[in-house]
């Protein structure tokens, strides 16, 4: 899989729906404008033409893709009948893949039922398209240059695993770090490589991980670095990082709290103990997303979580699970660990459902079925609020 297809598979719903706009207009649809209320993925619908036919389109990024292209059908039908209107085109837009066979079997179901000629523009179809045609869309929409492909996952993870070493032996940003075990989150875009720098012209002060405030950055060249509140001078407990490429980094050490012989992290939002590793990494990816927004990136961005030098750390959970009999913290046995990576949609506040496999998939090391604090794409647990303002509550996604 290289850049583009990796930056078509795993767009968002909004992201998608924008793009597929412009991706139309392009196919020489005319008349192409927005109808119908944007959602997360489904609401959206668009009048077109082409070639003198009328028709509504629809764009979805869902698995299920015929499910979904039966339901907008229906949809149409109904707005057919509510506006007195005849359409002859009805255009659906997938980032999914499309069989040739399903495809025909589809269009027939459509002319059967409805009378419609049915347009599908899928996966092959859109990479095709970009590839040979239209490759400022894949730049202005999935940031990705066509002129510098890579192997571009692999290449990523390299640099990665750099950074990581980085902080483990206190080299490079992480020169300053206190010792101690160290939680990392790290953001980097998919077209980290493709040498597409801020458009801004200044990097943002980036959000360090488990600070409730915002910090102040010190802008260095190519970077901004902003330092949490514990430590001073040579030796600092946290920081984050965000480079004129994109790449974000937040490393704590402070997260961690040592109490007699343990060691252990706060997992959820506690009014006493804090806000916990999960929203942490929520209220940190919101803001990078949005800076990198901000910088001129867009498309999707890698997200990854790492634990170092953590071997023996202890998950502090929620107080009803402390209070049941013969409880035992769970226990993290591992002195480095990486999750896997996710994908956030650059510019959208909406990185829970994005974050809850990484964060799940931490939790499970500690031993427990997952991130009680997330439930189906949504936050569960717990309200945070700033200066008055509500940061993080039930539902959001």
């Amino acid at each position: 899989m290289d850049e583009l297809e990796f930056a078509l598979e795993n767009i968002r719903g909004h992201a998608f729906e924008d793009f597929a706009m412009d991706f139309l207009r392009e196919q020489g649809y005319d008349n192409v404008h927005q109808s119908g209320e944007s959602g997360p993925d489904g609401g959206w619908d668009a009048q077109v033409e082409l070639g003198g036919r009328t028709g509504i389109a629809h764009a979805s990024v869902q698995k299920t893709w015929r499910r979904k292209l039966r339901s907008d059908a229906k949809k149409v039908a109904d707005l057919e009948e509510d506006r007195g209107e005849n359409y002859d085109l009805l255009v659906f837009v997938t980032n999914r893949d499309v069989g040739g066979v399903q495809e025909m079997d589809m269009q027939d179901e459509i002319r059967e039922k409805y009378s419609w000629t049915l347009r599908i523009h899928h996966r092959k179809d859109i990479l095709g398209e970009l590839r040979q045609n239209s490759p400022d869309l894949a730049n202005d929409f999935l940031d990705v240059d066509l002129q510098h492909n890579h192997d571009h996952v692999e290449e990523i993870e390299r640099l990665l695993e750099g950074q990581l070493d980085d902080i483990q032996s206190r080299e490079g940003y992480a020169d300053d770090l206190m010792d101690g075990s160290a939680v990392v989150l790290h953001i980097i875009p998919n077209g980290v490589l493709s040498k597409n720098k801020a458009q801004s012209g200044s990097v943002p002060d980036p959000s360090v991980l488990f600070e409730t405030i915002g910090s102040y950055g010190e802008e260095r060249g190519k970077y901004t670095k902003a330092y949490g509140r514990d430590g001073s001078g040579d030796e600092q407990g946290s920081y984050a990082v965000l480079r004129n490429d994109g790449l974000y980094e937040s490393v704590s050490v402070s997260a961690f709290v040592e109490n007699r012989e343990e060691t252990w992290i706060q997992g959820s939002i506690d009014n006493t103990l804090g806000l916990g590793l999960d929203a942490s990494v929520v209220l940190a990816a919101r803001n990078a997303v949005n800076d990198l927004s901000d910088m001129g990136f867009s498309g999707t961005a890698f997200v990854w979580l790492s634990f170092l030098d953590a071997d023996g750390v202890q998950l502090n959970v929620p107080d009803s699970r402390r209070r049941a009999i013969a409880y035992s913290p769970p226990v993290f046995e591992r002195s480095r660990y990486t999750t896997e990576y996710s994908t956030l949609q650059i510019g959208s506040e909406e990185v829970i459902e994005g974050l809850e496999p990484v964060l799940d998939e931490l939790w499970r090391e500690f031993g427990e079925d997952g991130t009680p604090n997330i439930e189906e794409g949504k936050w569960a647990l717990g309200r945070y609020t700033h200066n008055g303002e509500i940061l993080l509550e039930e539902g959001d996604w």
